[in-house]
């Protein structure tokens, strides 16, 4: 009888599968509340529990891998021991009520009550289908010599199928039939012998026992006294021993050889045993569940008849008499050792002696002398000695496995799914799909453009047998492998071309096969199995061909960019190692990336690479990671995405379409418990977004930290267009780039206000425009921070040194002449415009009227820093001639902030006018390398004041100033109104934004008496007269005079005039700002954090 541990509570109630894992240390259990267990042996009180579904039918462990099968009617992979989901093997229609594994772990076998069979290979997940059961399929059995597949049905057969190609062989008559699984009697759980001579199959009240040579049966097991109908079998890992149990809870322990019951267990509540397992490391183990989804576990099974069993009945009743008359007898213990001493001596007289034939002689215990007695004493003193202790068997030999190599990944084509699907898609990237189904009925290829300009669809016969395929806006290119005598081909359907003949085909040389092909602006790439990549134009010329030191994984291009991966050698275990080659074959061919390693997770296979669309390369983990290629860094890698982080199942998985970088876009298909989506239905292509994975993403320092890497990261593709003489727009980049600007705003505000000026200052030395840097000097001295704000100056200073020394060097000479002689000229006027300058006002009036002029002049002081903290509350707005200032606004800026804004808005209204700056300064076009072009802004009629001689000199020789600068309007009396009350309103309201601003100052505008409007429209009508005047003096002020002339003038000029073209100006500066508001969200979040008053 072996021994039994209290049964353990595993699932609820209903059908429950039980297996041990190859270490024989942990047994894993399913049940139908759809969890499955992980214990560390029977008394484990804290089972690892992992959700699969809501019923689970059964479970199978392989390789460091267990199988499920759910509610979903599909097999689906897991690994062990954290049960995360590793991929759908393969789907039913109906729930799969068997499966098992072949002993390597590449085959599974599993059946359904759809009435089908299915062998699935567990590496590609292809699968064939056996049909011809006309129930529920119960079980099925693999041959272990993988030839044949045994299978148990409702409908009351057994059937024999072979394995290759799925053909019946036999079918046998012999089960009860039903038409439901949860209706019949048996599971009927088939096993083979461990040679697969032959199949043993639960039959009523025996085990029937079928040759494999003829499908006869030969023989049955029987036992006396079995309750109930004997439904599963289990072959012990020595196939020496054959577990068997019924619906009335017995269970069997069978010797294979002799077909004799050598050991045997009753269930105690007589519950049916649904599974069984032995451990694969103890022989004399074995686990069961039963119906009510509790677990057990049989120890010190006895495997085979012991000696004591083998003795004839008549010897055996003359041994149990010995001892009567001897005058200890009433020692029992003494006749318990004796009854020892008599199996010991038998025992050892059966290994001694010479005649294996003759039959020991036992020894009376009268008859034992001395020597037996030492023999005796030597073994082990009389209270350890039991009559029925299992006997011991010799430990199993410990299997020493030697280093197991990574299989290597096999080639792939990026945006494709596996091709042993009968309709899958052959690419999908951002210009079309082209889609493939290989049926019984059809063979043939679509091909869709998303942008039914490029070309209209098509539909192929695939006679060719073509595999591979890859499209551009200009061919498609497809590729077979050989067969049948027939190299591998390539065909290029150059639907682009301006001839008729827009099809060629060239075949590779005997014994290559194409492995990935690829496609460029205007070139063809093709790599194959002899590590070979081959180039060819979009006509069919052959053009370079180049070796890569290793087998390809993948190939991808872009406009002039080609991008391999290939095995560079053999990785750690579990993982790849991989090179990729990046290199330019057109124009200026180089090569980026020269066999570098491409980085991957720990246990990660590569799943797409590609291009985004400005260029960039970007590729995919088995994992979810998506890396992107920085090229300023490094060159390396970075991770800006988790796809698995946006999947709502463990199974559920992103694939990539496509890649933008402005705007960030992820173009993904989302899969729902499979790694690639189905043909058909059309699946939906979803928009992830890009995320930089740095350390505590939570804080508000790492979400500001992350936007401007990632902007940065995201803005690189700019400079790559501008090195390869690409055309783009300039206002794009300052609009990619505005984002990091604001981050970095935010981030000297967060570091400043919470005291930490060092980082503050690191925040300033990736500052790259010098206007932001100014603004960090007028933040730091607001919130009484002065050491800061010098260290900044300082730092400012010596970035414009570099500047202008970097722009010594790269500046044409005519430039720098234009700009010094125009310095002179300029230099008449910093005196006076020093006397009448606010210092308070030159964080704001930024007018970059004269920045052409003042390139190159010597560095003056940052700011003029107060220790006072008073500030006026209607700043004078001067003129756009001022000192000399390094660090202001660049040129074309002539509007400012109005002095009543909220706080802090004028950071971001600067940064606002910066970009339309600098899209102003910029090259329009790039153009292969264009010299420095300098745009003049629009000139303003107080910038005409004190233009120059050389200023108006360039201005006619420029064609593009001979348009008229447009007039400005003259401001309202509620806009006069508004500038004076800005101040209030905003303290007043400080969450509105600015159009809702408005609208509250028009209303209380309405509402002042009527003697205080006419006020401000008095005031409005004078303002219009001078702007009348001051633009005739504007005007004038055009004709060439000396220089002493214009200073004399301005001397001459009386403070009211001055202070007139000051109100003016003040006034254009509101209207301008009040052209182009700030956002709620921007004015909200700055009133509230950026710029507080402490």
């Amino acid at each position: 009888m072996p021994t039994v541990q209290p049964l353990r509570y595993a699932h609820s109630d209903g059908h429950t599968d039980v297996c041990f894992d190859d270490s024989g240390k942990h047994m894993l259990t399913c049940g139908t509340d759809g969890d499955v267990r992980v214990w560390a042996g029977i008394e484990d009180d804290d089972a690892i529990s992992h959700r699969v579904g809501d019923r689970v039918y059964g479970i199978v462990y392989k390789s460091g891998r267990f199988f499920t099968s759910s509610d979903t009617n599909s097999v689906q992979a897991h690994t062990f021991p954290d049960g995360a989901p590793d991929g759908i093997l393969t789907r039913f229609t109906a729930p799969v009520n068997h499966m098992v594994v072949n002993q390597s772990g590449k085959t599974m076998v599993a059946c359904s009550s759809d009435f089908t069979i299915k062998a699935v290979e567990v590496d590609s997940c292809s699968h064939k289908t056996m049909q011809g059961h006309e129930a529920p399929v119960l079980s099925v059995a693999l041959d272990p010599k993988e030839e044949f597949v045994a299978s148990s049905s409702c409908d009351g057969t057994v059937r024999i199928w072979q394995h290759n190609d799925h053909s019946q062989v036999t079918s046998m008559n012999i089960l009860p039939k039903t038409n439901d699984v949860s209706l019949s009697k048996t599971m009927c759980r088939l096993c083979w012998d461990l040679k697969g001579e032959n199949l043993f199959v639960p039959v009523e009240k025996e085990i029937h026992i079928y040759v494999r040579s003829s499908w006869k049966k030969a023989g049955t097991f029987q036992a006396e006294d079995i309750a109930g109908v004997l439904s599963v079998l289990a072959l012990s890992p020595d196939g020496k021993t054959l577990a068997a149990a019924s619906s009335e809870g017995n269970i069997l322990v069978m010797d294979v050889k002799t077909r004799k019951c050598v050991d045997r267990y009753r269930h105690p509540k007589k519950f049916s045993v649904t599974s069984l397992a032995w451990n694969p490391k103890k022989a004399t183990e074995l686990a069961f569940c039963d119906k009510e989804g509790q677990l057990g576990l049989l120890e010190d099974i006895k495997l085979s008849l012991d000696a004591q069993q083998s003795i004839p009945v008549q010897e055996t009743r003359a041994k149990e008499t010995l001892g009567i008359f001897d005058d200890d007898d009433d020692d029992d213990m003494l006749i318990q050792a004796t009854n020892d001493e008599g199996k010991v001596g038998m025992e050892l007289g059966a290994d001694n002696s010479d005649d294996d034939d003759q039959m020991p002689v036992i020894k009376p215990l009268g008859d034992i002398d001395d020597d037996t007695m030492s023999k005796k004493s030597d073994l082990d003193d009389g209270a350890s000695v039991m009559s029925d202790a299992p006997l011991e068997l010799p430990p199993a030999p410990v299997a020493v496995e030697g280093y197991k190599p990574t299989p290597l990944q096999n080639p792939f084509q990026p945006g494709s799914t596996p091709v042993h699907l009968s309709s899958r898609f052959m690419v999908w990237n951002s210009i079309g799909i082209i889609k493939q189904y290989n049926t019984d009925e059809e063979n043939s290829i679509d091909i869709e453009f998303h942008n039914t300009s490029i070309h209209h669809a098509m539909h192929i016969t695939n006679t060719s047998h073509y595999t591979l395929a890859d499209m551009s806006s200009e061919a498609v290119v497809l590729a077979a492998e050989s067969d049948d005598g027939n190299p591998s081909k390539l065909t290029c359907m150059h639907f682009g071309s301006w001839d008729s003949c827009k099809e060629w085909t060239t075949t590779m040389p005997d014994g290559e096969e194409i492995m990935a092909v690829t496609l460029g602006e205007d070139w063809v790439a093709v790599a194959t199995d002899k590590r070979n990549v081959r180039l060819f134009s979009l006509g069919g010329v052959q053009r370079e061909m180049l070796s890569i030191p290793g087998p390809v994984v993948c190939m991808t291009g872009h406009t002039n960019q080609l991008m391999a991966v290939y095995h560079r050698g053999m990785g750690i275990p579990g993982d790849q190692c991989l090179g990729v080659t990046l290199m330019y074959v057109e124009g200026k061919q180089r090569t980026v990336l020269g066999g570098q390693p491409l980085p991957l997770s720990p246990k990660t296979a590569l799943a797409w690479t590609g291009f985004s669309a400005e260029g960039t390369p970007f590729y995919m983990e088995s994992s979810g990671i998506v890396r992107m290629f920085n090229r300023k860094f490094g060159p390396s890698w970075m991770q800006v995405a988790n796809t698995k982080s946006h999947a709502k199942g463990k199974s559920d998985h992103y694939w990539i379409v496509g890649v933008n970088e402005n705007p960030q876009q992820l173009r993904c298909i989302p899969c729902k418990g499979s790694r690639y989506p189905p043909v058909l239905p059309r699946p939906a292509v979803s928009i992830l977004p890009f995320q930089v994975q740095l350390c505590e993403m939570n804080t508000e320092k790492s979400q500001y930290e992350e936007t401007l890497w990632k902007t940065r990261l995201f803005g690189q593709h700019f400079d790559h267009w501008m090195s390869q003489g690409f055309e783009f727009e300039p206002s794009r980049k300052a609009e990619s780039l505005k984002p990091a600007q604001e981050a970095l705003m935010k981030l000297f505000a967060l570091s400043a206000r919470s005291d930490r000026e060092f980082r503050a200052l690191e925040v300033c030395e990736m500052m790259p425009e010098q206007h932001t840097l100014q603004l960090a000097i007028k933040y730091a001295s607001r919130i009484k921070h002065m050491h800061l704000a010098e260290r900044i100056s300082e730092l400012a200073q010596q970035k414009e040194e570099e500047a202008e020394q970097e722009e010594d060097e790269e500046d044409v000479p005519e430039a720098r002449n234009g700009h010094l002689g125009a310095r002179p000229k300029e230099g008449g006027h910093l005196v006076q415009d020093e006397e009448v300058m606010d210092e308070g006002d030159e964080e704001i009036n930024m007018d970059g009227e004269e920045e052409e002029e003042e390139e190159d002049r010597p560095s003056g002081p940052m700011l003029n820093l107060k220790s006072k903290s008073e500030k006026p509350t209607r700043p004078t707005f001067i003129s756009s001639a001022r000192s000399s200032n390094p660090f202001k606004m660049s040129q074309g800026s002539q509007k400012t902030a109005p002095s009543g804004s909220a706080k802090g808005t004028q950071v971001f209204d600067s940064m606002n006018r910066k970009k339309t700056e600098k899209s102003k300064v910029a090259d329009p076009v790039i153009i292969g390398k264009p010299g420095k072009i300098l745009v003049k802004p629009k000139k303003s009629t107080q910038g005409n004041l004190f233009a120059t001689k050389v200023k108006t000199d360039t201005a006619k020789s420029d064609p593009t100033n001979e348009t008229p600068a447009p007039q400005q309007s003259t401001p309202s009396a509620f806009d006069l109104w508004l500038e004076e009350n800005r101040v209030d309103l905003e303290e007043e309201h400080p969450d509105l934004a600015e159009a809702d601003l408005v609208q509250t100052a028009a209303e209380r505008f309405r509402e002042i008496p009527r003697e205080e409007k006419q006020v401000w429209i008095t005031k409005a009508k004078q303002l219009k007269s001078e702007n009348s005047e001051n633009v005739q003096n504007a005007e004038n002020t055009n004709t060439e005079v000396p220089p002493e002339n214009k200073k004399r003038k301005r001397e001459e000029t009386d403070s009211k005039e001055t202070k007139d073209i000051a109100n003016k100006k003040k006034k254009d500066n509101f209207l301008d700002s009040k052209k182009k508001p700030l956002s709620q969200n921007t004015n909200s979040k700055l009133a509230g954090f950026a710029f507080q008053k402490e």
